[in-house]
């Protein structure tokens, strides 16, 4: 997280250190998802983040259908034996400086799915992880709050009817 943290200190900030809103063309910051394998869940959670109310893209953040065109990879669920150079192909197409961000506890350390012949378990072990979202699976506000983070941005609220959906009213 050193490194993005340190490529955002340096772009964003103006005169005498007040963050400034990112600017240029590497705003908004593009994100592309490479699912690795497991149950799908969190990879559900990120569709729900970009077509929901969670506002995105005014958060400063847009999802790229090629990785030559990402700043960061979004990896979900466990590495498995047939994605693997899947994901350092991706890796490998994307241009610097680039982050890796690890989404869901199967990205991080292998969640439900241990090491076997299929499974190499989570990415903690075998790449340099610049944020993990835990969760199983993190909601999309979760996603967007760890996102946020990169940034020191306070986590945003959620709008509308996904807010009032959210609160209980149990008795």
């Amino acid at each position: 997280m050193g490194l993005i943290r340190a490529v955002f200190d340096a772009a964003f900030r103006q005169g005498g250190g007040q963050r400034l809103k990112p600017v240029g063309p590497r705003w908004p910051l593009l994100l592309f998802h490479v699912d690795t394998g497991g149950c799908g869940g969190c990879g559900m959670e990120l569709e729900a983040l970009s077509a929901g109310p969670y506002d995105l893209e005014g958060a400063g953040f847009g999802f790229v259908q090629t990785p030559r065109s990402a700043d960061v990879l979004l990896v979900t669920g466990p590495l498995t034996r047939t994605m693997a150079p899947v994901l350092e192909a991706a890796w490998q197409a994307m241009p610097k400086p680039k982050g890796l961000i690890s989404v869901g506890g199967c990205a991080m350390d292998g969640g439900y799915f241990s090491e076997n012949y299929a499974v190499l378990g989570g990415l903690d072990r075998k790449a340099s992880i610049d944020l993990v979202i835990p969760g199983c699976p993190p909601s999309p506000q979760q996603v967007l709050d760890g996102l946020c983070s990169l940034f020191g941005q306070p986590p945003r609220p959620v709008s509308g009817a996904q807010a009032e959906g959210s609160s209980s009213t149990s008795s």
